[in-house]
């Protein structure tokens, strides 16, 4: 575009903004205020008079934008805008009101519900997600934000509001999940894992509620645009090529079509919502476009030096600034009630926890922990204990912690068994099963009833043990005699799988790979693998160096094995990962302590130091190596193991005979 093009564009612009201002201030003086910018601005004592402009008019601005802004000092945002804009969807820059957070706040994604005057924003420096209960135009700064939700990951996390049925859903990168919770309950555990299996990076999140539809973005291996119902059936891709980083994700109900920001491309991008038609609205060079909302043929662009208008039809573009300290946007939402049509059909529908909207009507879902009974209305209580949790031993007892501890560290733990010396766990979440070995014997147990059954006596030192949920086997390994051995609880009988090794521990199945690796002492530490038959056994990776390997554990996401490798002349321990072949070694997040274990979940990397009678857990996130969460926790006394009991995390063969754990499907 021109110099005189874009000059003529912002004029234009300026002169749709004068003149509504002009309509704006006329309809305020027939109501008898006086000077709209004057009250505005503080400057007349008859502010607080409902008869006065400021009372009268903020009563008129039924619709705008919200926006959050970064501070020029602390690089976060921490202010909160209300935005006016006109009938036309021209904004009015001189905000109403904001609310400015402390200093530790760095608030992200915003999303209204107009019809109960609420908003919701993600916090992502205490990783949660607020809301405001009585949120309009006209707030003053005294509102008070509270949280509705705890437990989410730091990062690029996306907000959604369903303004029909009144729930949110928000979607988790590090966790790899989107979430949904009930808008309408008191109870802050009202709220479900809907969407998990085949996701990598969920990111960009929108709703059509009046068509009962979830649109996200997933940038894991490679980024797509993907679409289902509310409640997350019919999946489907809609787009598939040409994207890099979707991060701004709106839904435009009146058009049936949808609006991305591509943060890498570079670009704002429209759809229909089968994915056709696709066009290009804005493509501005070296900028770093974040968010997106729409309202009538208006596009709200959140960039981080602007905040671009576009007109949707015709694509003219005229950036403005709102605040006078702030330098960047990081999220934008639309408050109008026209915005936001009502045709509840969960009203009096009568779920026991969780109603979605459908196009066919409404449906019930239950919150996490809880099955769907017949009636498809009322939900019951799977177990008490042991749905999605993190497990760890001590000395004396098995432990668990919410899995949301992961993102945010409330080291609460409950110990539900009494054991003595655990040594080594695995978990069967088929069966919902929990094998448990100290020096002389292995034992089993229903994680529901947790009676402790004897499964194996042992014949040596144990130093590892793994669980293969495809043939129901468990696997252990015994340094002192070079063996690993395997048995079932249906024969109980244990047998020698291999044996001539050379110390062997840590021993992990991978059954959707039909393969079996373990860590050796080779001159030096030695990975090797072989069949889940035995049979072609080699090494995988070698190192020949004073630096331990231990902890061999597996990420599904990425495909690659990972290990703690410890140095304890520097008392240093590295997190290192290869590919299944041993090629590709890298080495990060490298700790000067020494660690004892180390367990992978989503895109949480977790591991345990023990030093002067103080375990400290650390958690890391994969997707992003600089966030790390740490908690000590001085009554659980030296951890031995972790793990992670997600029932949800099955192994399952599809339909095509691929057999997929975690979502994950390989041969």
């Amino acid at each position: 575009m021109s110099v005189a093009s874009y000059a003529i564009l912002v004029f234009l612009a300026l002169a749709r903004y004068n003149a509504e201002i002009t309509n704006s201030t006329s309809n305020c003086m027939e109501s008898g205020c006086s000077d709209d910018k004057q009250c505005r601005d503080g400057n007349n004592e008859d502010c607080n008079d409902e008869t006065s402009l400021d009372c009268q008019c903020k009563s008129n601005y039924t619709r705008g934008l919200i926006v959050t802004c970064y501070d020029a000092f602390s690089e976060k945002a921490k202010h909160v805008y209300s935005v006016p804009i006109a009938q036309n969807g021209t904004p009015i820059p001189d905000p109403i009101w904001y609310h400015r957070f402390d200093t530790d706040v760095h608030t992200l994604r915003v999303d209204v519900d107009n019809i109960q005057q609420k908003a919701y924003i993600y916090h992502s420096t205490v990783k949660s997600i607020y809301k405001n209960p009585n949120y309009n135009l006209g707030n003053s700064t005294e509102n008070l934000w509270t949280v509705l939700s705890k437990g989410i990951s730091s990062g690029v996390v996306s907000l959604a509001v369903d303004w029909v049925s009144h729930n949110i859903y928000w979607t988790d990168p590090t966790f790899k999940w989107i979430m949904v919770q009930s808008l309408s309950s008191t109870d802050t555990s009202m709220f479900r894992v809907l969407i998990q299996e085949n996701l990598y990076r969920p990111h960009a999140l929108a709703l059509d509620p009046s068509d009962a539809l979830l649109f996200w973005s997933d940038i894991g291996r490679f980024t797509t645009i993907e679409v289902s119902s509310l409640s997350g059936r019919n999946r489907k891709t809609i787009v598939i090529s040409n994207l890099l980083r979707t991060n701004g994700l709106t839904a435009d109900h009146q058009g049936h079509r949808l609006y991305f920001a591509d943060t890498e491309r570079d670009t704002v991008e429209t759809v229909t919502y089968d994915g056709t038609d696709r066009k290009i609205l804005l493509a501005k060079a070296r900028s770093s476009l974040i968010d997106v909302a729409v309202y009538q043929d208006s596009l709200y662009v959140a960039d981080m030096g602007a905040l671009y208008v576009i007109n949707k039809t015709n694509g003219n573009a005229f950036s403005m600034e709102i605040g006078e300290d702030d330098f960047g946007y990081a999220g934008v939402a639309v408050f109008h009630e026209e915005a936001q049509p009502v045709t509840d059909r969960c009203q009096d529908y009568g779920c026991a926890h969780i109603c979605l909207t459908e196009l066919g009507g409404a449906t019930c879902i239950c919150k996490d922990g809880y099955n769907l009974n017949e009636d498809n209305k009322t939900c019951s209580l799977i177990s008490t204990y042991f749905h999605r949790a993190l497990v760890f031993s001590n000395a004396s007892s098995i432990c668990i912690l919410d899995i949301t501890v992961l993102a945010d560290f409330v080291f609460d733990p409950v110990c539900v068994l009494e054991t003595t010396g655990t040594k080594y766990m695995a978990m069967d979440t088929d069966q919902r099963n929990v094998f448990i070995a100290n020096d002389t014997a292995i034992y089993w147990t229903s994680v529901d009833n947790r009676n402790l059954q004897l499964l194996a006596q042992l014949s040596g030192s144990i130093s590892g043990m793994s669980w293969d949920g495809y043939d129901r086997n468990v696997y252990w390994t015994e340094s002192d005699t070079g063996k690993i051995w395997r048995t079932s609880i249906e024969s109980k009988t244990a047998h020698v799988f291999l044996e001539g090794l050379a110390k062997p521990r840590d021993v992990l199945i991978l059954p959707h790979h039909r393969l079996v690796y373990w860590i050796s002492e080779r001159n030096g530490s030695t990975i090797e693998s072989s069949n889940i038959n035995g049979s072609q056994q080699h090494i995988v990776l070698q190192y020949n160096d004073s630096l331990k390997w231990t902890s061999l554990s597996y990420n599904p996401y990425r495909n690659r094995l990972y290990f703690l490798g410890i140095l304890e002349d520097e008392e240093r321990t590295d997190i290192i990962n290869c590919n299944l072949d041993g090629s590709n070694r890298a080495s990060n997040n490298a700790m000067y302590r020494i660690l004892n274990t180390l367990e992978i979940y989503k895109g949480y990397t977790m591991v345990t130091s023990y030093e002067d009678e103080l375990t400290t857990i650390t958690f890391h996130s994969l997707d992003d190596i600089d966030y790390m969460t740490e908690g000590e926790c001085t009554d659980a006394g030296a951890i031995s193991v972790i793990k992670v009991f997600d029932e949800n995390n099955r192994q399952n063969e599809t339909e095509d005979g691929k057999t997929c754990m975690s979502g994950i499907c390989c041969i």
